[in-house]
């Protein structure tokens, strides 16, 4: 994938957009430092990974406008990236919790992915200019 699309960062971590979606919007919570699993989190960055979840969610919602958000993070052999993610993913009436883990996705289009970004970030930094005021 030639384009990261990153939406939010912070000092501890990183938040793209997900190359190949459920849904646009779907974002990766990264931690710059490298760790796989969940129960090798210090306390301080399992911390700042729930507060990240707790803004990017409220921000899908405000730019994306789904019926829920799902957050999720897959360890061991489901872990496809070798480093610990979280997932804040939108969801939408009719998406059936099984089936929606168990397609097959498709990397989405570059120009769908920079479209969500774009939205993403303009909710993002309202959200961060209301949050100073």
């Amino acid at each position: 994938q030639e384009n990261v699309h990153v939406v939010y960062e912070t000092a501890t971590l990183t938040c793209i957009l997900d190359y190949m979606p459920f849904n646009p919007g779907h974002v990766l919570i990264l931690p710059k430092q490298h760790t796989a699993e969940v129960e090798e989190l210090d306390p301080k960055m399992a911390i700042d990974i729930m507060e990240a979840s707790r803004f990017l969610s409220k921000a899908v919602k405000a730019a994306f406008d789904p019926d829920g958000i799902t957050i999720i993070q897959n360890g061991g052999g489901f872990n496809d990236l070798d480093h610990y993610h979280m997932h804040v993913i939108p969801r939408f009436e009719g998406q059936d919790f099984a089936e929606f883990f168990s397609e097959e996705g498709e990397p989405a289009q570059e120009e769908d992915l920079a479209q969500a970004a774009g939205k993403l970030i303009r909710v993002i930094k309202e959200m961060e200019q209301h949050a100073r005021v």
